[in-house]
């Protein structure tokens, strides 16, 4: 039995892949256990899955979080709840030391699951679903019931960024650090992760790209002039809005009319020489690769050092040539891939690209689609290797 423990009612999209490509391979039975951060009190049994109550320490952290707020911080929240915007800021020095230490103890009460897991006849690989679920179950506990896996999407201290931010960065590094010791094998996002891995002490380590192609997708056909893709979610929050003003100057400064397609973020003020069309969200996964597909370059940004940049890979599916700054640009080598440092390199590079016409820029969007598409197939394969050797020896 597959036993996926996740922080939050929805699997992961890698999660997802795994139980996938075991179902498709093998009888292996899955079991979902979950903790839901809005319904703190409630411990349900159903079909394939398990909803675990918080337990009184985690109750404790999360009333502490609330109080343990940096001044501005505090202030900024009130505001923004007073117009009725439900985002709190989060940057200060207290504000993220008190993300950091609700890892420091165990979030759900698991006796009862625990007690059920030693009754099972069937042997138990534990699947834990990225880093904000390390902490549901005592992996010490789980140890002694099977072989355990975790799956990454970030290494966690990379989300923290320097300066007053560094005990929370040093804290993560250690919970992190200190938990693979724990697990039989981490599945990465990218080849950079699995050497980071490797170099914190991992056993096992695996990488699987963010890549999670739709069988019936193909590429659109592209636009007869320059365009652009742009995909900024608004949770990124102020240094979303930073990233496309720098953005929309580099492209101010292109002498010729471009396309943008924008997703996420809305724009304040656009330069006079794009052709804007907005979209708040494409919650479709095929109309929004059939977006991007349409576009002759993607701009790619990256938030924080964490996992590798799935709007990078998305880019890719859909074939087209990608410009990303210097953390969208971390994950694995695509054959056609720009690097920027800031608007004015964008804008100079942008021109450069857009001599080569289209001809020549819409191979190139094929050569990063088809590097993608391979390496997607050639480590689901390994990957498919590695949990199946896995479930053979339980």
């Amino acid at each position: 039995m597959l036993v996926v423990i996740r922080d939050g009612k929805r699997v992961s999209a890698k999660a997802s892949l795994i139980i996938q490509l075991l179902r498709l391979n093998s009888n292996t039975r899955f079991l979902v256990v979950f903790r839901n951060e809005e319904e703190k009190f409630t411990e349900k049994l159903g079909y394939n899955c398990i909803e675990l109550a918080t337990s009184t320490s985690g109750i404790l952290l999360y009333f502490l979080r609330k109080i343990l707020k940096n001044p501005r911080d505090l202030h900024d929240g009130i505001l923004r709840l007073h117009w009725k915007r439900v985002r709190l800021y989060d940057e200060g020095f207290l504000s993220v030391l008190s993300q950091a230490l609700q890892f420091f103890v165990t979030s759900a009460r698991t006796d009862g699951i625990i007690r059920f897991l030693r009754k099972l006849n069937s042997p138990e690989i534990f699947l834990i679903d990225e880093f904000v679920s390390l902490n549901i179950v005592n992996l010490k506990t789980l140890k002694h019931l099977g072989p355990i896996i975790y799956v990454s999407q970030d290494i966690s201290f990379n989300r923290f960024g320097f300066g007053e931010h560094f005990l929370a960065k040093k804290l993560m590094y250690r919970f992190e650090r200190d938990a693979i010791a724990l697990v039989d094998m981490v599945i990465a996002c990218s080849d950079r992760d699995r050497l980071k891995y490797v170099e914190m002490g991992a056993r096992k380590v695996i990488f699987y790209p963010n890549i999670y192609p739709i069988t019936e997708f193909e590429p659109c056909d592209k636009d007869q002039t320059p365009s652009i893709s742009i995909v900024l979610r608004e949770y990124w929050g102020s240094g979303a809005d930073r990233s496309l003003e720098e953005i929309f100057k580099a492209l101010s400064f292109v002498n010729r009319k471009i396309r943008v397609y924008m997703i996420g973020v809305e724009p304040h003020q656009v330069p006079k020489n794009i052709e804007l069309q907005y979209y708040k969200c494409v919650p479709s996964k095929l109309d929004y690769l059939k977006t991007l597909s349409r576009s002759w370059i993607g701009i790619n940004i990256g938030i924080h050092m964490g996992g590798a940049n799935e709007r990078k890979y998305d880019y890719a599916v859909a074939g087209i040539v990608i410009f990303s700054d210097t953390l969208g640009a971390r994950g694995d080598l695509l054959p056609c891939e720009c690097t920027y440092v800031d608007s004015h390199d964008l804008a100079a590079k942008l021109e450069q690209l857009l001599e080569f016409g289209k001809e020549k820029i819409v191979e190139m969007g094929i050569q990063n689609r088809k590097r993608a598409m391979s390496l997607v197939e050639k480590q689901r394969e390994e990957l498919l290797r590695m949990i199946k050797s896995m479930v053979h020896d339980c």
